[in-house]
């Protein structure tokens, strides 16, 4: 789910930035082309809450520029990202997209964020759980 999360993170950033490159983590750094957007998964936990998998992912969209005036390109970026990005479509499906902060370090801008994925257990796991439920269940 995560890998369908970049990529739809991708694709929005194409649109919104048609003449960035946008990569994904596993381009190293050193064969990136400016001007470029790099899409960065920090962090990723996970739990179980009954047939349910709940995933908090979060998420880094680090800035690439070479121009004089970039921290100001940057935090345009940032207020753009701001404004475009408080959900994300997968699948005719919307996340929300949860607290952003926005940084520049070591002449990079990095958009962190974090979203939080639920998906149901394989039906194989759910059908197994209901038949003990089942088992323990007398109907009179």
């Amino acid at each position: 789910m995560i890998n369908k999360v970049k990529n739809a993170l991708k694709v929005k950033l194409e649109n919104l930035y048609p003449n960035y490159n946008i990569y994904l983590e596993d381009k190293p750094i050193s064969e990136i082309v400016k001007p470029a957007l790099r899409i960065k998964v920090e962090e990723k936990t996970a739990y179980n809450q009954r047939d349910i998998i709940k995933q908090n992912v979060k998420l880094d969209i680090v800035g690439y520029l070479d121009d004089s005036n970039k921290n100001e390109k940057y935090w345009d970026i940032s207020d753009k990202l701001d404004e475009e990005l408080g959900y994300l479509e997968i699948e005719n499906t919307l996340i929300r997209i949860g607290e952003r902060i926005s940084e520049i370090t070591e002449d990079t801008l990095h958009y962190r964020f974090s979203i939080q994925l639920k998906t149901l257990k394989p039906k194989d796991a759910v059908d197994s759980i209901i038949k003990g439920i089942n088992k323990n269940v007398e109907f009179k």
